[in-house]
Order: structure tokens, then C-alpha cells, then sequence
């Protein structure tokens, strides 16, 4: 929209950045009229969300690269795209498309960064990614002494 060409016009160096950014946009149709967003522990049996969404703080962000990786061995398990705030979230839909899904890091927005504590990011999944990541808690580093050791700080 409008506000939001602006804004990215605003915080890039010329439009021509912005177009580029633009031109590379993973642009997808959503097949629903709304999106819900709710907890957890809110989703019924028989729903299966698209994405799970997280805002974390470094040392829960770091755990979580580790997760989406532990069992794949692969270079790049996430990415930090460039966008807005909710962009960081959107961009976790076309990750759906991929035979490995990424993380996604975000919450990098300027303009929105005052809405949340400093110390925190955002980190999206797709739903199958998050089970692989629910999976490979039992025995992983997350058991570990050196885990503890940050999780109690």
C-alpha cells in the first residue's frame, strides 16, 4: 500500500532500493479471508495452524536457530528478510512452499521496534517445521548443563 511504499522509501537509501526489496517480495495468495492468530494452547485437535510465531529474547532466539536445525545439518535453517514488522511474519508463508522451511527472524522494523522490548525479536516457523523442532527437544542440547546454565540468567 501506499503508507507502507513511504515508510520503506524512508528507511532505504532511494526508491530504487525499494524497488529492488519490492521486486523480490515472496508475494502470496492467501486462500482465506482471515488469518487467525491465537495461543497455543488454543488450537483445537483438529486444526493444524500454517505458522507459529514466537517473540523471544537473544538467548531463546539462539536456542531456537539451533532447534530448526539440530537434526538437518543444513547452512542457512533461518533467514532475517528485510520488511516490516508483520512482513517477518508473512514471509513465513512462503517458506511453506520449500522442501526445507526456514525460521524466520524479524522484528527488525525502525518504525515499529518501540512496540516490543528492546531485548526481543520475532522468530516464525511453518507448522511442520515446528513439530520437527517439537521432536528434537527430547535429548538436545536443551538438556544439557550448558543450556541451564543460560536459560537461568
Amino acid at each position: 500500500n501506499r503508507r507502507q511504499r513511504q515508510m520503506c522509501i524512508r528507511d532505504s537509501q532511494n526508491p530504487l532500493t525499494v524497488r529492488r526489496w519490492m521486486d523480490q517480495l515472496p508475494i502470496q495468495d492467501v486462500p482465506t479471508q482471515y488469518i487467525v492468530v491465537k495461543p497455543l494452547e488454543q488450537i483445537m485437535e483438529h486444526e493444524q495452524p500454517a505458522l507459529v510465531y514466537f517473540l523471544v529474547n537473544p538467548d531463546q532466539l539462539s536456542a531456537l536457530v539451533f532447534l530448526a536445525n539440530y537434526r538437518r545439518g543444513d547452512l542457512e535453517p533461518v533467514t532475517a528478510p528485510w520488511g516490516a514488522a508483520c512482513q517477518s511474519i508473512l514471509f513465513a508463508l512462503a517458506e511453506l512452499d520449500r522442501e526445507r522451511p526456514r525460521g524466520i527472524i524479524g522484528f527488525f522494523d525502525i518504525s515499529q521496534r518501540h512496540r516490543v522490548d528492546r531485548d526481543v525479536l520475532s522468530f516464525t516457523v511453518p507448522w511442520g517445521l515446528y513439530e520437527e523442532m517439537e521432536e528434537n527437544v527430547e535429548g538436545s542440547f536443551l538438556e544439557t548443563e550448558a543450556w541451564e546454565k543460560i536459560r537461568g540468567r
